[in-house]
């Protein structure tokens, strides 16, 4: 059980925490925190974030004053919480340098990615929580691939969709985080431009920088299913930059 101290300070450290994610996207948008520096306190605060939201919202409320989540919510809420301190916990592993599942002494990398590729675009929209487990095999086997990187990203920012606002603002960090990583691998695949696109604009709000991604996706003549995607939402972007 949670005593009501150690709630009170765990939801101000989460407001905090969520704050300085939101500040921190911010600061590196326009500048003014370097990559690395960016890289490494998105890390911790996802992390962070992560374990205090997964302790407040399966615990029991000390204070009584709100209602008890549902079994329901809170194992979706658990899960999602996996899921995104998973992709944070690998991002911190690789800055690092540290020697991921899979990997030998010297660096070697297991060729198993192909079947587990395979399994997971066939369980993209009807299994997401799978899909982005087995990308995060791939991942853990070949850091840099470009696929995993953007899939996993956009199938974290799905399953984010109906989740309270503090689990979508780490669902940001994670989602932007792998695909931009995506992007910095191989600028030229046009799916994780798209994709960040409609993460900036669904989760961040973001409508200018999504109108910047989907215009490049959308020049890049992307898959038709991923462009499908692209068509819907367009739409509403302009009409977010016109208001």
């Amino acid at each position: 059980m949670i005593n009501p101290d150690e709630q009170v300070s765990l939801e101000e450290e989460r407001k905090f925490l969520l704050e300085s994610l939101i500040d921190l996207e911010r600061e590196h948008a326009v500048g003014d925190i370097d990559d690395e520096d960016y890289r490494v306190l998105k890390n911790g605060y996802v992390h962070r974030a992560a374990q205090i939201i997964k302790v407040l919202d399966a615990g029991i409320d000390a204070r009584e004053t709100r209602p008890r989540a549902s079994l329901k919510r809170i194992l979706s809420v658990v899960v999602l919480i996996a899921l995104i301190a998973g992709a944070a916990g690998w991002f911190v592993a690789r800055q690092s340098g540290q020697r991921l599942p899979g990997q030998t002494v010297s660096g070697g990398i297991e060729d198993s990615t192909a079947s587990m590729l395979s399994q997971a675009r066939s369980l993209n929209f009807s299994e997401p929580k799978t899909a982005i487990d087995l990308y995060s095999k791939v991942l853990a086997l070949n850091p840099d691939h470009v696929e995993a990187l953007t899939y996993r990203s956009w199938l974290i920012a799905l399953v984010a969709r109906d989740a309270p606002d503090d689990m979508k603002v780490l669902a940001l960090a994670a989602a932007t985080q792998g695909l931009d990583h995506a992007i910095e691998v191989e600028p030229d695949y046009p799916d994780a431009h798209c994709f960040l696109g409609i993460v900036r604009f669904r989760l961040a709000g973001d409508a200018a920088g999504a109108k910047e991604q989907l215009d490049i996706c959308a020049a890049m003549n992307p898959p038709a299913e991923v462009m499908g995607f692209v068509d819907s939402i367009r739409a509403e972007v302009a009409t977010a930059l016109n208001q």
